[in-house]
């Protein structure tokens, strides 16, 4: 259950630090800074019966990584508050 949390967390970390990082611009620009991991265009299989189309992609920058380390942090701390 602990494991799960801090996961969840770390992956809400991620999105909330990579839309701080696009939404910042003047000063703090370089919390954008970043790119995109895995396939831009989707795999797809055509059976004529199915078709499985397959994709992924994350994008990464800064601002995602810093709101990485400090969700992480964030969920240890209220996993030993909650002492889950």
């Amino acid at each position: 259950m602990r494991r799960l949390f801090i996961l969840i967390f770390c992956i809400l970390g991620l999105i909330v630090g990579v839309i701080i990082g696009e939404q910042m611009t003047g000063a703090l620009s370089w919390l954008g800074l970043g790119g995109t991991i895995g396939f831009t265009d989707p795999l797809v299989l055509d059976l004529k019966v199915i078709v499985l189309t397959l994709g992924f992609w994350c994008k990464i920058n800064v601002g995602g990584v810093i709101g990485l380390v400090i969700f992480a942090l964030l969920s240890k701390w209220i996993t030993g508050w909650l002492r889950i």
